[in-house]
């Protein structure tokens, strides 16, 4: 049978705080962008330069919690304090061929340390957009059960579908 499934929206969400029970009530999460480190290639029998990026090298990611007020639990994340959080959501995917509603599970961890925190505006009837900023040093994503991409910079762990794309450079430098 075909793949007829089309994903629509992320139904819902919910993030937890370092293995906690209650939610955490944020408004909304910016993910990181995972930015390769790059290095121009130029030389002798090339056409021009190329920004080749250097395998599981990233640079700064940032994940970024937006509040609508400075409630307890944003405020507490200030100051460098390590998080470790957890991102459930609910992917609404529609599958003509079977049609109806399909549901895929995602789970996103992040674990880092908040570099910053922004308490907003004060302005009355309205919220504050208040936001902690994180610098990520590890996050893994799971689609139903199964992850699909994980990333430790400090365990030098880079991978996709289980396989470590470092395990080679690892074995070079004699940390296997």
């Amino acid at each position: 049978m075909a793949n007829n499934k089309i994903p629509e929206v992320l139904n819902s969400m919910r993030v937890y705080n370092d293995g906690e029970d209650n939610c955490l009530g944020i408004a909304t999460v910016d993910l990181p962008e995972l930015p390769n480190l790059t290095q121009t290639i130029s030389g002798a029998g090339m056409a021009g330069e190329v920004d080749a990026p250097v395998l599981g090298q990233y640079g700064s990611m940032e994940t970024t919690l937006n509040w609508r007020t400075p409630h307890h639990e944003a405020i507490k994340m200030g100051g460098g304090q390590a998080v470790a959080l957890e991102i459930r959501g609910a992917i609404q995917n529609w599958d003509s061929g079977v049609n109806d509603y399909v549901i895929d599970a995602v789970r996103i961890v992040i674990r880092g340390r908040v570099k910053s925190l922004a308490l907003g505006t004060f302005e009355t009837a309205n919220t504050t957009d208040t936001t902690d900023t994180i610098e990520t040093t590890y996050i893994k994503i799971d689609l139903n059960g199964k992850t699909i991409r994980e990333i430790d910079k400090y365990a030098c762990l880079d991978a996709v579908n289980g396989k470590n794309t470092l395990a080679d450079i690892k074995e070079a430098l004699g940390l296997s």
